[in-house]
């Protein structure tokens, strides 16, 4: 119960920070458009930034990291030992950063096709 918790409580406070600081603001979107994010998608997928709505497309993002980092956090809290905790949270990390931002950005080449 305690690691749905604080699954619950990161996710919260990384997707509210995200909102209210990138994808709420026009600057923080403006700044989102040069970012490194945005340029891994841009270059993997072949992205065309102008066909996609920006604020719908950072607010998944934000999902995203918020989900990633919860979830990563949660996992780690199981462990006691700091060295297995780092270990841990870097073997789970970049896989999971790995696949679900291929999904994203295979969701969104499909959706710029249509």
């Amino acid at each position: 119960m305690l690691y749905i918790l604080t699954f619950i409580f990161c996710f919260l406070i990384i997707y509210l920070l995200y909102l209210f600081i990138i994808v709420l603001r026009k600057k923080g979107l403006e700044k989102f458009k040069s970012s490194k994010q945005l340029e891994y998608f841009k270059i993997k997928f072949k992205l065309d930034i102008d066909k996609l709505n920006l604020k719908s497309f950072a607010n998944t993002v934000a999902l995203t990291n918020a989900f990633i980092i919860g979830a990563t956090v949660a996992i780690v809290g199981i462990v006691d030992n700091f060295i297995l905790k780092l270990m841990l949270a870097f073997i789970i990390l970049m896989p999971s950063i790995y696949i679900i931002y291929n999904i994203i950005g295979s969701h969104y080449k499909k959706k710029e096709g249509k």
